[in-house]
């Protein structure tokens, strides 16, 4: 019986009929009494039925009050909808998911023949839910499948399996259309269902609070959301609404998400997605709808500009907030940007002629984006191949100095991960490109000063003869072509080298001339101060070493946001001193937190943190602890294609396993060497690697 065919009459004849009498005229005053004088317990099942119900539902209520005000009687309601009748004391008891092991109990009572294994993946693709449960154990009985047959089954016709039946019970899809054909629902209009099309698309769901800011003209989106609720369709978790697994599955499948709410998801994440904040909490959403959009631009010139600047900024904000795998590159690397049309007029001609280039670039900048990341995470071969697209799309297009620019970035990523034949190859290659006269764009003078610049640098670290003179000698040179910005590194590695090679004057005269501001907490300060520490070690002034860096953590500890990688990186290397200082404890309070962060998704952080985090165990001598840090680091450089990590970990066993004997003195500290210049790149390459602006069709810049 649906919710149009009951009212006052039908609902108390099916209370008759259940406590065994014959249907009179009063019926309401015949179970009040029976009520009254006689323990009874009322269930009332389903009562979503009835107190919904297109008439009477307010007469209705008002009979379950009455029913309910009887001291002897007690009912027993159960439903999926919060709204009770007003004039009673429930207690109200929800119903969760069922555990692990009570779902697979409860599977196992039907069909007992599959390894609890396999079942608890399979039972998790339904959230637990038991209607859902009965069904899938029902359907493998009914067709004596075998449990690869029930898998098969699964993956090809998921929706289907749930909806095996004519009722509420037998079926997800009758109980959920019941809900979705209420009055309470109807009278919401169109936007009750596409808001649920949308909850189940977002795998994470929405964000109850900025439902508003993502729907600015849509009324009444908060009271439709209320009533999917209610009706426990949707669920909050935490901030967001979402969906249990089985609605999600039905309404994905039986539902087309593609509605005007999608569209205004879409450009809610497009304005938002410099916020780092917002990138962080949503970033599951935001891929899942970046794909969605890059596969359906229906070729039109804007939408693709916009969908590749808002992927770009994505791969960019992730990668320096964020780090983990991404399956953007299929889709991005998919999308047609040579044949479009125009959804607006162009303003000139020269606009049109320039559609193409612009296009071509703002696909080509994408793609340089997203390698970045994926070679930061380990997806190194997609990486590679992204790279490699995006070099092809930029020389179509004729930019050598973004194709320049991009073999600087990513030849420091290779310098970083300590494979310098392939950062120097990279550097060679873009320097042949600088020389180049063939180009419709010339390299600028700024480009080439960087490449020249990285070269020397790996040189440097290289250890070829008579590179760090010559660099010293061409420091003042240096000085007059370059920027402020660039004579922080040229000035940096100047002093890092030169303390190296143990020309502490030279050191100290590069060191002093990083001109740092007053402001405590500029991060060139902490990294002249870290430096002037370690000239000091050299000197052997050691309590001033020490000074200097608690001077830097105090500062550090300060500020507001301690999840930003840049201060995460400074506080792992402060704690790798204060190891080789001996002071341990301290050094643990500060290093675990931060290797628990970062490993919740393998990235270089990761290997830089573990490998931090060894050093504090050998300090303290617990070479157990240390050894396993060593082997997982070992499996970790592997995946990432670090190799400076890597040697050190194979070699730390060597030294440490046959007496547990390890210099952590002298080997820890090559290790704080290497962190500090890769600490130094990361940091300040947050603003030299931000993603390249281009150009809209309407001349105004997206940077």
């Amino acid at each position: 019986m649906d919710v149009t065919q009951v009212n006052l009459k039908t609902f108390l004849d099916h209370i008759m009929r259940a406590l065994g009498f014959a249907t009179p005229v009063n019926a309401y005053n015949v179970i009040t009494k029976t009520l009254s004088t006689s323990e009874t317990l009322l269930v009332l099942d389903n009562a979503e039925t009835f107190l919904d119900a297109t008439i009477d539902s307010g007469r209705i209520a008002d009979a379950i009050d009455g029913f309910g005000a009887q001291s002897i009687g007690a009912i027993l309601l159960t439903t999926r909808t919060t709204v009770l009748p007003p004039n009673m004391k429930w207690v109200r008891l929800q119903v969760p998911a069922l555990e692990e092991s009570a779902a697979c109990e409860a599977f196992h009572a039907y069909y007992p023949s599959i390894e609890t294994s396999i079942l608890i993946k399979l039972l998790s693709a339904v959230d637990f839910h038991p209607l859902s449960i009965n069904l899938l154990a029902q359907a493998a009985v009914q067709n004596e499948w075998s449990p690869q047959d029930l898998i098969t089954a699964w993956d090809h016709q998921r929706a289907t399996l749930l909806e095996a039946g004519d009722g509420k019970s037998q079926s997800l899809a009758v109980t959920i259309e019941t809900s979705l054909n209420s009055p309470s629902f109807l009278k919401l209009g169109e936007t009750v269902h596409h808001l649920l099309q949308i909850i189940a698309f977002l795998p994470q769901g929405i964000r109850k609070t900025h439902l508003t800011p993502i729907f600015p003209g849509v009324s009444n989106i908060e009271t439709c959301a209320d009533a999917l609720c209610r009706q426990s369709l949707a669920y909050l978790n935490g901030d967001f609404i979402t969906l249990l697994a089985p609605i999600r599955l039905y309404m994905s499948s039986h539902y087309n998400q593609d509605t005007s709410l999608l569209r205004g998801v879409q450009s809610y994440y497009a304005t938002h997605i410099r916020e780092s904040h917002i990138v962080i909490a949503e970033y599951v959403n935001i891929e899942h709808v970046l794909i969605h959009w890059l596969r359906n631009t229906e070729g039109d010139t804007q939408a693709i500009l916009s969908v590749l600047t808002t992927a770009e900024w994505f791969s960019y904000i992730l990668h320096n907030h964020a780090p983990h795998s991404v399956s953007l590159y299929p889709a991005i690397s998919a999308l047609d940007v040579h044949n479009t049309h125009n959804s607006r007029p162009w303003r000139n001609f020269f606009m049109q002629t320039q559609k193409s280039k612009i296009l071509l670039r703002s696909k080509s900048i994408c793609l340089f984006n997203i390698s970045y990341l994926m070679h930061f995470v380990g997806q190194v071969e997609e990486a590679k191949k992204a790279y490699k697209e995006a070099q092809i799309l930029t020389l179509e297009v004729g930019d050598l100095d973004l194709l320049v620019s991009h073999d600087w970035v990513l030849a420091r990523y290779y310098s970083w991960q300590g494979n310098f034949m392939a950062a120097e190859e990279l550097l060679q290659a873009a320097l042949r490109h600088c020389s180049g006269l063939s180009s419709v764009f010339r390299v600028s003078q700024k480009t080439k000063n960087k490449v020249k610049l990285e070269m020397m640098i790996v040189n440097l670290i290289k250890g070829r003869p008579d590179t760090l003179q010559s660099y010293l000698q061409s420091l003042p040179t240096f000085k007059k072509k370059y920027k402020q910005y660039d004579l922080f590194q040229m000035n940096f590695y100047g002093g890092f080298l030169a303390l190296q090679n143990n020309h502490l004057n030279v050191a100290k005269k590069c060191i002093e001339e990083i001109k740092a501001s007053d402001d405590e907490n500029d991060p060139w300060r902490w990294r002249k101060s870290i430096l002037l520490a370690e000239l000091a070690d050299w000197k052997g002034d050691y309590a001033e070493s020490k000074a200097l860096r608690a001077q830097v953590l105090e500062f550090i500890e300060r500020m507001p946001d301690q999840k930003k990688w840049y201060i995460m990186n400074f506080k792992a290397l402060l704690a790798g001193y204060l190891a080789k200082e001996g002071n341990t404890e301290h050094a643990q309070e500060l290093i675990s937190p931060l290797v628990e962060y970062a490993t919740k998704y393998l990235s270089l952080h990761t290997i830089d943190f573990k490998y931090l985090a060894r050093m504090v165990k050998l300090a303290d001598e617990d070479f157990d602890k240390a050894a396993d840090y060593f082997h997982e680091s070992i499996e970790d450089c592997i995946s990432l294609e670090e190799l400076c990590y890597h040697a050190w970990s194979h070699r730390a066993l060597g030294e440490m396993l046959p007496d547990k004997f390890y210099d952590h003195r002298v080997n820890g500290g090559e290790g704080l060497w290497h962190y500090l210049q890769r600490s130094h790149q990361q940091t300040q390459g947050t603003s030299s690697e931000a993603p390249v602006p281009t150009y809209s069709f309407t001349g105004e810049m997206w940077s």
